[in-house]
């Protein structure tokens, strides 16, 4: 913004193109009889900067079938696995399904509980299911107490969700065009399928 550069501009330009070409996309907000349920969608992409190898946090959070709340962002520490990356990637969503539900509730609305965390890595959901720490998790050991406590309330639930259809994959990684293109994934089938 203080000084732009050619490089600048042409990107400008290329996101401009995108969108003339591509009508129809972008986020919708659906009215319908889809249930008032909160539904969260995370995924990392594991030492994805390049220069410093941390991971970047990707999640997404649906209120019926509308995007109401998202985010991308590098984790403030490197991870040593993929599964230490997607845990701390479902830690942050949690907070922030945390902060949601208290304020849907001072709206007087009330979502239904348990809210469900659909995430792509098995090793990730197996660390939170399992209450015996093991020497390879003790050094995000914060992060387990914090998710496991959630979990066993009964507040949230994670739930395996296949790689190609996780809808926070666009917040971590690049999409090559046949699946931007692709039609998306219908969050309303999710509910269906785990109440």
């Amino acid at each position: 913004m203080h000084a732009p550069l050619l490089s600048h501009l042409k990107l400008a330009f290329r996101v401009l193109r995108y969108l003339k070409l591509s009508p129809g996309k972008g986020i919708g907000i659906f009215k319908g009889k889809i249930p008032l349920v909160l539904s969260a969608w995370s995924d990392a992409d594991w030492a994805k900067c390049a220069a410093t190898r941390k991971p970047v946090t990707g999640f997404c959070v649906f209120l019926g079938g509308s995007f109401v709340s998202w985010k991308s962002k590098k984790q403030t520490t490197i991870a040593k696995s993929s599964a230490e990356a997607e845990y701390r990637a479902m830690a942050a969503v949690t907070c922030e399904i945390m902060w949601l539900h208290n304020l849907l509730q001072e709206l007087n609305v009330r979502p239904a509980i348990p809210i469900n965390i659909f995430c792509d890595n098995n090793s990730a959901i197996q660390i939170v299911a399992n209450p015996v720490f093991h020497d390879k998790t003790k050094h995000f050991e914060i992060d387990i107490h914090f998710i496991r406590e959630k979990v066993v309330s009964g507040f949230v639930k994670t739930v395996k969700v296949k790689s190609e259809e996780n809808v926070s994959d666009i917040f971590t990684k690049g999409l090559d065009a046949t699946q931007h293109m692709s039609e998306p994934v219908q969050v309303g089938t999710y509910y269906q399928k785990v109440l």
